[in-house]
């Protein structure tokens, strides 16, 4: 819940009873098992989970372990991703008139891009990753040409209804 809606609006709730279980599984834990998560988590790369894992296969954190492990692989993946998404939307060189072309027409489809003002700021982003998710476009919140060349067949399309 907490990884789809950091913000939701039972976050507060699902933190406090995550800090609850965290609790109960430390006074649990061996003070070997204690000791080695304190490490992971102070550390917190996923060598230091892995590590963990190797060390205390059956320990008290071994769930959370695997679960933070698993995040940390999510998000260099997805850091790699978004990377190279980046260069991508770099390389088309957009000028700020296109930009400011391109939050129009985000905004005549209602996805709420901000200011039609040639940033891309946090707002567009966000009305980008929309538009990408309605029509099946791979998810990253940055333009490439393919999403320019569908925006642009929408945009034509909505004229001739």
């Amino acid at each position: 819940y907490l990884n789809r809606y950091p913000d939701g609006e039972f976050a507060e709730d699902a933190q406090e009873q995550l800090d609850a279980i965290e609790r109960q599984k430390r006074r649990d834990a061996s003070d070997r098992d204690r000791a080695l998560w304190d490490q992971a988590t102070m550390a917190n790369t996923a060598d230091a989970y892995r590590e963990y894992l190797r060390l205390a296969p059956d320990g008290a954190f071994r769930d959370e372990a695997i679960a933070r492990l698993s995040a940390l692989e999510e998000a260099e993946e997805s850091a790699a991703e978004t990377s190279a998404a980046q260069q991508e939307e770099e390389a088309l060189r957009l000028s700020a008139n296109t930009k400011r072309i391109i939050e129009g027409r985000l905004n005549s489809l209602g996805l709420r891009p901000g200011p039609v003002d040639g940033v891309f700021d946090n707002d567009t982003r966000r009305a980008i990753r929309r538009y990408q998710t309605a029509r099946d476009l791979e998810e990253t919140g940055y333009v490439n040409e393919a999403m320019v060349v569908r925006l642009l067949a929408d945009s034509v399309q909505r004229i001739f209804r």
